[in-house]
């Protein structure tokens, strides 16, 4: 029938692993050890990556302290100083104009603070 025996040879492993039941070893691994070692590898790389990003958390974590404190620190540095001359109508004026000018407020807000300023005198 079949006289090359790697032929033979092939055709015994085809029918051996069609047949085999999972828990018989073939060629020497067995197929429940392969799955298990497989999910292993993947719950290992899963871990690695929550790993990976429980660190960038924290360094998220350790940045936004850091943050923190240094506006912390500027604050009580401006409470520290001493309060500015008060504005006088005029420069409030100027300064409502340049905020509008750079359309940082509407001119709602605009007209409605420039009465407010005026009001005040």
């Amino acid at each position: 029938m079949l006289r090359n025996p790697t032929l033979r040879v092939l055709l015994g492993l085809l029918v051996l692993l069609a047949y085999a039941a999972p828990s018989w070893a073939i060629l020497g691994v067995r197929r429940r050890t392969a799955i298990v070692a497989y999910s292993a590898g993947a719950h290992h790389a899963s871990a690695a990556a929550s790993q990976q990003q429980a660190a960038e958390a924290s360094q998220a974590a350790a940045d936004s302290a850091a943050a923190a404190s240094e506006a912390a620190a500027a604050a009580a540095q401006a409470a520290s100083q001493p309060a500015a001359a008060p504005q006088t109508t005029q420069q409030k004026l100027q300064e409502l104009k340049a905020l509008y000018d750079q359309q940082l407020i509407s001119e709602a807000d605009y007209e409605a603070k420039k009465k407010q300023i005026l009001d005040e005198m």
